[in-house]
C-alpha cells in the first residue's frame, strides 16, 4: 500500500511528495507533544525519567539516521550503476560500428545503419521521461538486435575470419549491455527499506515530540528545520532511485557523442 501511494505521489510531483512527508512528520511531532503534555499533567516526570526517555529518543534517532544512510547508499549505488552502464554501452556501440567498417561485405553495409538506429533507440530509452515509454523502446531495440544478428550470422557462416569473429563479439557485448542497462533502470531500492525509513522517522519524530511535551517546551523553529531536512533527504533518495522522474537523471552524453561520431 505504501509503495503504491509513494509511486502515485512521486509520479506526479516531487514537491507534493516532500510536502506530504513534511505534514506527516509534523503531525507525528504534534501528536507526540500532546501525549507528552497529557502525561506530564497526570504526573510530573522525574529528572531520571526524563533522562531515560531522552536516551531512548536518542537511540531511535540514531537508528533512523542509520536507515537513512543505508537507503541513500542503496539509491546512490543504483544511480552510479546506471550512469556507468551508459558509458559502457556507448563504447560498445562505437566499437561494433568501427569493427563493421573493417569488413567489406553486403552484410556489414546493412549492419552499419542498423547499429546507428539501435544507438538512437538506446538513447531514447535512457532519456525516456516515463516508464510507460519503456516497452515500446525495448521492443524496437529487440527487433533491431534480431535484424543485426541475422546479417551477422550469414556473414560469419560465409567468412569465419578473425575480423568477423571480432565483430560478432562486439555485437554480443553491445546486446548484453542493453540488457544490463534495462535491469539497472528497473532495479530500485527495496520497498521494505523505504517503508522502514518512513516508519522509523515517524516514530522517532513522535518520540521527540513526546519528550518535548513532558518538558513543557516546544522547539518549533529547530523542529521545523529538522523535518524539512528529513523530508528533503527522503525526496532526494526518491529522485536518485527513480530514473524517470525528478531532476536527477543519467547523463546521456556518451550515447549522443557516439551517434555524432557516426556522421563523421
Amino acid at each position: 500500500m505504501f509503495e503504491f501511494i509513494s509511486t502515485w505521489l512521486t509520479g506526479r510531483n516531487l514537491t507534493l511528495y516532500c510536502l506530504v512527508l513534511f505534514v506527516l512528520m509534523t503531525s507525528a511531532a504534534e501528536v507526540g507533544f500532546r501525549l507528552g503534555v497529557f502525561r506530564a499533567k497526570r504526573r510530573a516526570p522525574q529528572e531520571r525519567e526524563l533522562s531515560g526517555i531522552g536516551a531512548i529518543t536518542g537511540g531511535m534517532l540514531g537508528l533512523m539516521a542509520f536507515t537513512l544512510g543505508l537507503t541513500i547508499n542503496f539509491a546512490q549505488e543504483r544511480f552510479d550503476t546506471r550512469r556507468s552502464l551508459v558509458v559502457q554501452e556507448a563504447n560498445a556501440i562505437g566499437t561494433a560500428w568501427l569493427r563493421s567498417q573493417l569488413i567489406d561485405s553486403p552484410e556489414t553495409t546493412a549492419i552499419q545503419p542498423l547499429i546507428e538506429a539501435y544507438a538512437k533507440v538506446q538513447l531514447a530509452y535512457t532519456v525516456a521521461p516515463r516508464s510507460e515509454d519503456e516497452p515500446a523502446l525495448v521492443a524496437r531495440g529487440n527487433a533491431l538486435q534480431d535484424q543485426i544478428w541475422r546479417h551477422m550470422r550469414t556473414l560469419v557462416r560465409r567468412e569465419p575470419t578473425t575480423a568477423t569473429v571480432s565483430l560478432s563479439a562486439a555485437l554480443t557485448e553491445m546486446f548484453d549491455l542493453a540488457q544490463s542497462q534495462r535491469f539497472a533502470f528497473t532495479s530500485l531500492v527495496p520497498g521494505n527499506l523505504s517503508w522502514m525509513l518512513l516508519t522509523g522517522s515517524v516514530l522517532a519524530i513522535g518520540a521527540m515530540g513526546f519528550q518535548h511535551g513532558l518538558a513543557g517546551r516546544r522547539q518549533i523553529v529547530l523542529m521545523s528545520f529538522l523535518l524539512l531536512l528529513l523530508a528533503g533527504e527522503m525526496v532526494l533518495i526518491t529522485d536518485l532511485n527513480r530514473p524517470r522522474i525528478g531532476n536527477i537523471h543519467v547523463d546521456p552524453a556518451p550515447l549522443e557523442w557516439t551517434i555524432q561520431g557516426f556522421g563523421k
